[in-house]
């Protein structure tokens, strides 16, 4: 990586050392060095972390960074989040450079289906999205460690895919050890096998209830000084803004390779949306410069975002509810938070829209409609209908999440006139996680993902250990064995 090229890129750009501010507070009262936000995952008043202020590209270097390969892009956009006193220049282009040497983000094209084209971010080790930001995450968290002589213990609550990424980016890193909660009957068998059969500094949990009460644990046990400080506790969903700001980097790098291909179309981001990381990692970048014209927010049955788009409100939004796409099975988004933070909520406000008690101010919710069409409550039937039309008419085979993408985006061209568009729906895991769909429809093939078929001889049940309550004592007990800390 020749540094000196992307020093000149970014010219002046940055050159404040950033600092970090909680979604609860409603001055910016206290700042946060970025290590504070590594270290703890959770705001000490249980809001969320975000940079008090958002870099922004010029549209000279937006221009520059279409000829960057995925390793440099997201070495310029980190340097603006993380200090150079804090990592290095060097430090950054190798941890971006471990993280990233081997990535590729193919696009395929069914721009005959209402000019659709499909990001696959779906190819990396876990065959998961959530693999590109872990990856970084896990790197800049092993130097923190090693600098500092420190260990630390990733609790990480998953509704799918998140549990086996971070895992897979971890295990084997010293200094390190991960306990992943997952919902006991709330993923695919196949997700299950990916977080059971790895071992040693990393291991998961089931337990007896949905995401909302694997992701309240979780934040229990991070808010808990005496635990979190015994355990040296943080976390690596995005929970932690050092998971999320790395998904900012392939939004740019789609938006790049699409310009070079329709540089007289918008470009418009389809995005499967559960805890709403995805989605408040596209807005950032939109922030950051990126010229996009619209995000399209795909929800299922758990519809809290759709309604706070399309009405203001949570109401009504509450209750899990269990579909085809698990991995987007989650009543209350940790990332809401962040999205009503980022466009002018009040923090006081905050807490009470989660718990539908009241609406959300008309200027911010009118506001973000300019940014986000919020599509929801799409069924099982029609998950299904989408995967065999898809397939039938572009020989393109979606899982559940990447064909909620997909209807979303055809609802949205129902209401808006879209030829002057291509749409880029985000496909954010790969279809051979769920290859109970096949049984059903044996003429659509399922594409293969390389890490996934070690687990073909797998008896799932063999594996399995019993489901422990959502309560904070049997966490701790698994804690104790999992770091030797008893």
């Amino acid at each position: 990586m020749d540094i000196s090229r992307l020093q000149d890129i970014l010219g002046d750009s940055f050159a404040e050392s950033p600092v970090f501010v909680s979604t609860r507070s409603s001055q910016g009262e206290h700042k946060y060095q970025w290590q504070v936000v590594l270290e703890r995952g959770l705001s000490p008043d249980y809001g969320l972390f975000m940079p008090s202020t958002i870099p922004h590209f010029s549209e000279e270097i937006i221009n520059r960074l279409s000829d960057l390969t995925y390793p440099e892009l997201a070495w310029i956009i980190m340097r603006g989040f993380l200090p150079r006193e804090g990592v290095p220049d060097t430090t950054l282009a190798e941890i971006c450079d471990g993280a990233y040497s081997k990535t590729t983000i193919p696009i395929d094209d069914a721009l005959n289906d209402n000019g659709l084209v499909i990001a696959r971010l779906d190819r990396g080790p876990s065959c998961s999205f959530k693999d590109f930001a872990a990856r970084f995450l896990a790197r800049l968290i092993s130097y923190y460690l090693s600098v500092n002589k420190r260990e630390a213990t990733i609790i990480v609550a998953t509704s799918g895919d998140t549990g086996t990424a971070i895992q897979t980016a971890f295990h084997g890193l010293p200094h390190t050890h991960v306990l992943v909660l997952y919902p006991a009957d709330g993923v695919s068998n196949v997700q299950e096998k990916q977080m059971l059969s790895v071992s040693g500094n990393v291991g998961a949990l089931p337990i007896n209830g949905n995401f909302d009460d694997c992701q309240r644990l979780a934040k229990s046990l991070l808010n808990n000084d005496s635990i979190r400080e015994r355990f040296n506790l943080t976390t690596a969903n995005s929970i932690s803004l050092w998971r999320l700001i790395p998904q900012t980097i392939y939004y740019f790098f789609v938006w790049a390779e699409l310009n070079k291909r329709f540089p007289d179309k918008n470009i418009l981001f389809s995005v499967p949306s559960g805890n709403l990381g995805n989605l408040t990692a596209g807005l950032m970048a939109k922030r950051m410069g990126l010229p996009v014209k619209m995000f399209i927010a795909a929800t299922n049955a758990n519809n809290i975002f759709a309604n706070i788009v399309g009405k203001g409100s949570s109401s009504g939004s509450l209750i899990n509810k269990q579909t085809l796409a698990n991995s987007m099975d989650i009543s209350v988004p940790s990332n809401l938070e962040r999205i009503l933070f980022l466009y002018g909520e009040s923090p006081h406000n905050i807490p009470d829209i989660l718990a539908e008690k009241r609406s959300v101010t008309p200027d911010v919710a009118d506001n973000l409609r300019k940014d986000v069409f919020g599509e929801d409550i799409i069924t099982n039937e029609d998950i299904e209908a989408h995967i065999v039309r898809f397939w039938r008419r572009n020989k393109l085979v979606l899982e559940p999440h990447g064909a909620i993408g997909v209807a979303a985006s055809f609802r949205y061209r129902q209401y808006f006139n879209t030829e002057d568009s291509i749409v880029a729906v985000l496909e954010t895991a790969s279809p051979a996680k769920f290859p109970d769909f096949q049984k059903h429809y044996p003429d659509i093939p399922i594409p293969q993902c390389p890490s996934l078929k070690k687990l073909a001889g797998i008896d799932i049940e063999s594996i399995r250990p019993q489901k422990v309550e959502a309560e904070p004592e049997a966490i701790t007990e698994k804690l104790k064995e999992l770091t030797g800390r008893g």
